[in-house]
């Protein structure tokens, strides 16, 4: 994906983004608009994120504010276009790079395998990302232990595991005991329980869970 920096124009009802086209030869005409929230982050983002580097500083036994200082520089260098150059600061962080940044730390502790107090679904500002995040380590997306590739999309809605190909179906990753709690209760009581959602299979997602295009019987 390439960014490039693009202005807002309103006019009578329709929104406008100018913006310039890379000369490369081999862009595709879709384009995705990604919209920055300016507003200060918030007072719970702030909680949320040095709750999440409290426990990455315990469990690689070093002080918070140097955890602060370490993940603060990994961010810009991760996400040096969008901050424009400027060093992160969480305490002037607007409230979509205070989620950005708390969605860093959310996946640093999946990958790392990292206990918490609180369940991470709880502390996550962008569900998709950590159940994607959750799938590739293969922890349950709600008590983090363990988990198996969960079909989401059944017989029942219109997706027959047997003869169509799983790109795209929708997964989530979830232990013996919460993969049988989501059969009991139901996906709709599940999510509204746990506030995680299921995302599209891709190849990545495949090739980790070793399926090759179709699901087995």
């Amino acid at each position: 994906m390439i960014q490039t920096d693009g202005k807002v124009y309103e006019q009578r009802g329709v929104v406008y983004v100018k913006t310039s086209r890379p000369a490369v030869d081999n862009l595709s005409d879709d384009v995705i608009v990604v919209w920055q929230d300016s507003r200060n982050r918030t007072a719970e983002q702030n909680r949320k994120a040095w709750a999440l580097m409290t426990e990455i500083a315990d469990y690689q036994g070093q002080e918070k504010e140097a955890t602060y200082r370490e993940q603060a520089l990994a961010f810009t260098d991760k996400f040096l276009e969008i901050l424009q150059g400027r060093l992160f600061h969480l305490s002037t962080a607007t409230m979509s790079e205070a989620s950005a940044f708390i969605t860093m730390l959310v996946e640093i502790i999946v990958e790392n395998g990292i206990p918490t107090k609180e369940p991470l679904y709880q502390m996550c500002e962008d569900v998709e990302r950590y159940v994607y995040a959750c799938l590739m380590n293969k922890k349950c997306c709600v008590c983090g232990k363990k988990a198996d590739l969960h079909h989401v999309s059944t017989i029942g809605m219109g997706y027959n595991r047997n003869t169509k190909p799983q790109i795209g179906a929708l997964v989530m990753p979830l232990c013996r005991e919460h993969h049988m709690e989501y059969h009991s209760t139901g996906g709709t009581a599940f999510g509204e329980r746990y506030h995680v959602s299921p995302v599209p299979m891709d190849k990545r997602i495949a090739t980790k869970y070793g399926i090759k295009g179709r699901a087995s019987t």
